[in-house]
């Protein structure tokens, strides 16, 4: 068991070490990741301690741990902060029944090193009560994460899988507990006791093992995106750039009419086209999209990638990034405003994300040059601010 408890524990810190690297674009969501992989990596290297060092190892594992009880807790408020409703107190109503369960736990082992090894009498009382508390977290959050999850933003992709499959692999923790508190009300388990709750915990620890490899895919796949991303932007901005003519009197005097002359020379209605993106940007918010490139623009106007990026370099005079990213600063805008309404905590990195944007340095970019000012200073004095001009 000592060698899942390493591999849990080693999966747990690698997790946590991904999100620090990365801790400057890092939302309040991922602090409470933070919290949770913080929590698993003492859990497993408290337990790996007490079986390898404590004499009386064969006795603690006769008793439930209670770092585990904030686990399904701080995987709801890990949800409700993806969605933007998470508040301080759901992290302190989250860890509640694990800081009143190490009460408990710390009395059993003082008596047990005091006692030289024999078990507290009260240990019965610890462990029911201890397991009742697992059934019904561990049931209770677990069903409402699956029940909700759907309503979190397209963008969580992939964090929305982390959070199905971890909830499930608590859903099942939870069904185990209740079904051994069924068992131990109908029968007389005490012979069979240490041999459950020893594989019991193997099951915990293999769980939660499971869901920090899974933390750690999805962090990694995030960063590596954001970094494709960001060199994709780089390229397209660098080719707009490059197609573009020398600026002066008789280069600013043709790119007055490009339009009308395009429009004498071919049969193609740039007007119509911009109209369609124009209508896919308003009416369906596809700038939400956070994969959303120029071909799958393209695709959905049902045009030629080459003709929506010439529409766009002379209607709007704006490379395919530019023309979005406005878009995405607009809403972004406007969710800050919505939130300040409703008098709700505004953590605009999430907002970001949630409007479509990879990295925190492109978006501050982008809502400088369009605001003029930066999101925090918006923030202060939003009333000398106008919001994005179409």
């Amino acid at each position: 068991m000592n060698y899942i408890i390493i591999v849990g524990a080693t999966q747990a810190l690698l997790a946590l070490g991904v999100l620090l690297k990365n801790r400057k674009n890092n939302g309040q969501h991922d602090n409470i990741l933070s919290y949770l992989l913080a929590s698993i990596f003492l859990h497993l290297a408290i337990s790996f301690a007490l079986n390898v060092f404590w004499p009386h190892s064969k006795i603690h594992q006769q008793f439930n741990t209670f770092i585990a009880l904030a686990y399904p807790g701080l995987l709801w408020c890990y949800v409700r902060y993806l969605e933007h409703r998470g508040k301080p107190i759901d992290v302190l109503l989250a860890m509640l029944p694990s800081i009143g369960a190490s009460i408990g736990y710390f009395w059993i082992a003082a008596y047990v090193i005091k006692n030289a090894g024999e078990l507290p009498p009260f240990i019965r009382k610890y462990n029911s009560t201890s397991g009742y508390a697992y059934t019904i977290l561990y049931i209770a959050y677990p069903l409402k994460i699956l029940a909700q999850i759907k309503s979190i933003s397209v963008f969580w992709k992939l964090e929305k899988g982390m959070v199905r499959l971890a909830a499930f692999l608590l859903l099942l923790i939870g069904l185990a507990f209740l079904i051994i508190t069924i068992w131990t009300q109908l029968f007389d388990v005490t012979p069979y006791f240490s041999f459950i709750h020893l594989w019991l915990r193997v099951v915990i620890y293999l769980i939660l093992s499971i869901i920090c490899i899974s933390i750690i895919y999805v962090k990694i796949s995030s960063f590596l995106y954001v970094h494709v991303y960001q060199l994709e932007e780089a390229k397209e901005q660098l080719s707009v750039n490059n197609e573009k003519e020398p600026i002066g009197v008789e280069s600013k005097k043709q790119r007055s009419f490009p339009v009308e002359e395009n429009e004498k020379n071919s049969s193609l209605d740039y007007a119509g086209i911009l109209a369609k993106v124009e209508y896919l940007m308003s009416n369906h918010k596809v700038f939400l999209d956070p994969d959303l490139t120029l071909e799958s623009l393209a695709a959905k106007a049902d045009v030629s990638r080459h003709h929506l990026s010439e529409t766009l370099n002379q209607y709007k005079e704006k490379s395919f990034y530019q023309y979005i990213n406005e878009y995405r600063i607009k809403e972004v805008v406007m969710l800050m405003d919505k939130c300040r309404k409703k008098g709700e905590s505004i953590h605009i990195l999430s907002l970001a994300f949630q409007a479509g944007f990879h990295s925190k340095s492109s978006f501050n970019q982008y809502f400088k040059r369009v605001q003029g000012c930066t999101p925090s200073a918006y923030l202060k004095d939003a009333a000398h601010f106008n919001l994005l001009k179409a």
